[in-house]
């Protein structure tokens, strides 16, 4: 991927300044709407959000929203354990998004189109699948696989809880296709709200916080990961810890899969963070 891209940044706030304005979003959000969650993946990003919703919610003398897990059956064992013992100690509710259907006809790598059931069939005729394909690969780098597990079983979620309001670790310095989100985003099919509380912050304001505030760390970015996906689609990219890295001048998700962050602006058409 093509790492000159024209950032859009706020150069000259202080991180606590960029703190504060957060806090200020996720409150005004918890005064608009009223069903929220946290779209959380133990990763660095929606850590930071998670923590920040907990700290606006008791300081409101509210429970912590529950978090939405996206479990495309790709997660490292790591990533199960500390969503397990964060949400335990943190105390909070996790819902698990996964789509069963397809995860259950997976032989050899990929699923037999015919063997999906209707309701996934209707999510490729979303995204103009050609049909003529016989299968899909189980991976998340392209546009059908990643919409099937990742997109299609959030927005189920959305639907079932009725949730009005979701808050996201999106960063405007994350992806191009990022930099132009906004801190409260309206989304359709299904409605509701994006919550992006985070998007003024650079890769090094949210390690900064992570350790400023003694917040849990994943431990695949001490072996030099920067960003975390699915086992088949996250590489590290250094031998250093993420924080250690050249995060101004290398590209953060330079570690996953590239054919699915050049259709970023595609996915997310579709509902992808």
């Amino acid at each position: 991927m093509d790492y000159e891209y024209k950032k859009r940044e706020e150069k000259y706030l202080s991180l606590d300044a960029k703190v504060n304005i957060s806090k200020v979003v996720i409150d005004d959000a918890m005064d608009d709407f009223i069903r929220p969650a946290v779209l959380w993946s133990a990763g660095k990003d929606s850590t930071v959000v998670l923590d920040l919703v907990k700290t606006v919610a008791r300081d409101r003398k509210m429970a912590i929203p529950p978090a939405i897990l996206i479990d495309h059956g790709q997660h490292y064992d790591e990533t199960y354990k500390m969503v397990k013992d964060i949400s335990k100690e943190w105390g909070f509710k996790v819902i698990y998004a996964r789509n069963d259907n397809f995860l259950s006809k997976v032989d050899n790598n990929r699923v037999n189109v015919d063997d999906l059931n209707e309701d996934n069939h209707e999510e490729l005729r979303k995204i103009n699948f050609d049909f003529s394909k016989k299968y899909i690969d189980y991976g998340l780098e392209t546009l059908e696989g990643n919409h099937l597990l990742k997109t299609a079983p959030f927005n189920d979620v959305i639907r079932r809880y009725r949730f009005d309001s979701l808050y996201t670790g999106v960063r405007w310095d994350e992806n191009e296709a990022r930099s132009n989100e906004v801190f409260i985003s309206e989304r359709t099919d299904p409605d509701h709200v994006r919550v992006q509380p985070v998007i003024t912050f650079r890769e090094k304001d949210i390690w900064k916080y992570m350790f400023d505030n003694k917040l849990p760390i994943h431990p695949l970015y001490y072996k030099g990961y920067r960003s975390i996906d699915g086992k088949y689609d996250s590489t590290k990219t250094s031998d250093s810890p993420a924080w250690e890295q050249d995060l101004e001048n290398t590209a953060e998700r330079a570690g996953r899969a590239q054919d699915k962050e050049n259709m970023m602006d595609q996915l997310r058409k579709f509902g992808y963070m």
